[in-house]
């Protein structure tokens, strides 16, 4: 077992959503690719769509051609599935090779004051019920970009990602938990969790931050009526297939694997 697949087994989390690829030697993983088929919103649409991760080789069998084996696999599977990934700058020339186009991606920014200091807020942890329960009860999602299915990558990243795993919040009021940092005067806020409708002035009412003069968001904020600036970013990103994306958006980063 590795260290990534760890969190998924022990949370019995792992289920026909998730297939992974391997070329195994001598007991030993020599290249690995995973998709997670995600069930998505596409400018209003609903799309099946395969999203690749874990595309690793082991560092002394790089140059065997082991994860172009395998990926050339999996879309000779799955031909007719739009996929995308996000990639490491190091490798932007490997995935053309199979038909994926990179494209630009965006971080959604607002101008905003939140001064909330106090309890507002209850910070928390993955596995509390009140987390849980928000994550398989969410009934809010963008209808730009959005995963509806991706509550195990979700409740992972919760566990293992130093990002999200101690910014984790519920709040009362809102009946929303949250996943948001502070740095400085910014507030990163990479997910909100509901199942009720919830604008952004209520949420920003009850944000248990203070100093905070901007804020800039994981996921497609359009759902909480927010019309913000996109900042392109320098993330590289690729899609395969067939697309109808908006022009400007953001992948919600909460359910990348």
């Amino acid at each position: 077992m590795n260290i990534a697949s760890k969190p998924w087994l022990v949370k019995n989390l792992w289920d026909d959503r998730y297939e992974s690829y391997s070329i195994i030697e001598n007991e030993k993983m020599l290249a690995n690719v995973c998709i997670f088929k995600t069930d998505m919103i596409i400018s209003g649409q609903p799309v099946r769509a395969h999203q690749f991760g874990a595309v690793a080789t082991r560092a002394n069998q790089r140059g065997r051609g082991l994860a172009r084996l395998l990926i050339n696999h999996v879309l000779g599977k799955y031909p007719d599935t739009p996929a995308f990934l996000g990639a490491n700058p190091s490798v932007v020339d490997f995935y053309p090779q199979f038909g994926f186009k990179p494209m630009q991606t965006y971080r959604p920014v607002v101008d905003f004051v939140v001064n909330n200091p106090g309890g507002l807020g209850v910070k928390c942890g993955p596995d509390d019920e009140c987390v849980k329960k928000a994550i398989y009860e969410r009934h809010a999602f963008s209808n730009m970009v959005d995963s509806l299915n991706a509550q195990p990558v979700q409740i992972c990243q919760m566990l293992t990602n130093p990002r999200y795993k101690d910014f984790i919040y519920y709040l009362p009021k809102c009946d929303a938990v949250i996943i948001a940092r502070q740095k400085s005067s910014t507030l990163y806020l990479e997910d909100v969790i509901t199942a009720k409708p919830l604008t952004f002035d209520m949420l920003a009412a009850q944000l248990p931050f203070a100093g905070i003069n901007c804020i800039e968001f994981g996921f497609c904020p359009d759902w909480l009526g927010v019309s913000p600036r996109w900042v392109p970013l320098d993330e590289p990103y690729f899609i395969r297939g067939g697309w109808n994306l908006p022009e400007k958006f953001r992948f919600p980063v909460m359910s990348e694997t």
